[in-house]
Parts: C-alpha cells; structure tokens; sequence
C-alpha cells in the first residue's frame, strides 16, 4: 500500500475479502436483496445471475420455478425462457414474499438449486449497490473466540456501587 493510499484511506482488497460466499451467506444476501432492491433491478440480477448458472443447477431451476408457478396459477402457460420466467418469479415474490425460496428448496436438490442460484444472483455487479447496506454480523471466527462484548452501563440509583445511594449531582444542604 502506498503512502497516497494510506492517507486517503484507500486500501486493496484483501485475501479475505475475496472468499467465496458459503451457502448460508449467498441465501442471506440474496433474501437482503430482495427486500431492498426495485423490481428492475431484481430482475436484472436474476437474469444475470441465471446465465451464470451451470446447466444442470440452470435446469433444476427452471423445473421447479415452473411448478411452483403453475401451482400459483393453475391452467397459465409458463414458458421456460428464463428471460420470461424472472419476471413472472419477481411478481409471484411480490404477491407472496417468500415464493421463490419456498419454491426452490422443498428438498435437498432443490436447496442446492436455491444456494447456486442465490449465489449467482448476489455475485452481479446489478445486485452489488443494494448489498452495500448488507450487515451480516460477526464472523464466526468472532463468535468462536469470545462471549458476548462488555458493556460499559453506568450505575442507576439503588444498585450497589459503593455510593450508599449518594448521587454526585445532588445539591449540597
């Protein structure tokens, strides 16, 4: 790091920043994302995010976006262009939050299919600014190595400090 660098602040990425996302945390960034992203955007990353995916996660995918949205309107024709089918997931989620993981993880292929697809998708440099708000909380590096954080609560009148109840702002008699 250069001298300029660290007077502005500027720093380079480091090895731990460039990890991949396991499971968990894909899914996590990917249900932020649905929360916070516009539509447009939504839709961007997913069809970003479905080109990415390998053919059989691809295919796996599709499968069960189809079935799930013929379950939700039953007799409607469901192409398997994936183009045609983000946009109608994306209206199936906003009528019913939740509709996309429910219709991807019913089972441990379908969990894999979710966790590829969320991966995918939170990986777009479309999903990149509305994940910048994302706080997953401590690693679990941080859990694994200590307890909860000390607090520093000040006393309140009636614990036992040591003061015999006396406070430092009473007036003198």
């Amino acid at each position: 790091m250069g001298l300029l660098d660290r007077l502005f602040g500027r720093r380079r990425a480091r090895q731990a920043d460039a990890r991949p996302l396991t499971g968990p945390e894909a899914v996590a960034r990917w249900r932020h994302l649905l929360v916070t992203a516009p539509a447009e955007a939504l839709a961007a990353a997913h069809t970003s995010g479905f080109e990415t995916l390998g053919d059989d996660v691809r295919g796996e995918v599709v499968h069960r976006m189809r079935s799930a949205l013929s379950a939700l309107e039953p007799g409607a024709v469901i192409p398997a262009d994936p183009a045609v089918l983000v946009r109608a997931a994306a209206r199936a989620e906003r009528r019913a939050p939740g509709f996309l993981e429910r219709a991807l993880s019913t089972d441990a292929r379908g969990g894999r299919a979710l966790t590829g697809l969320a991966a995918a998708v939170v990986a777009t440099s479309a999903a990149a600014p509305f994940l910048r708000s994302f706080g997953a909380g401590p690693s679990p590096e941080a859990v694994a190595a200590g307890g909860p954080p000390e607090l520093d609560v000040p006393d309140t009148p009636g614990s036992s400090s040591g003061h015999d109840g006396d406070h430092e702002l009473d007036d003198e008699d």
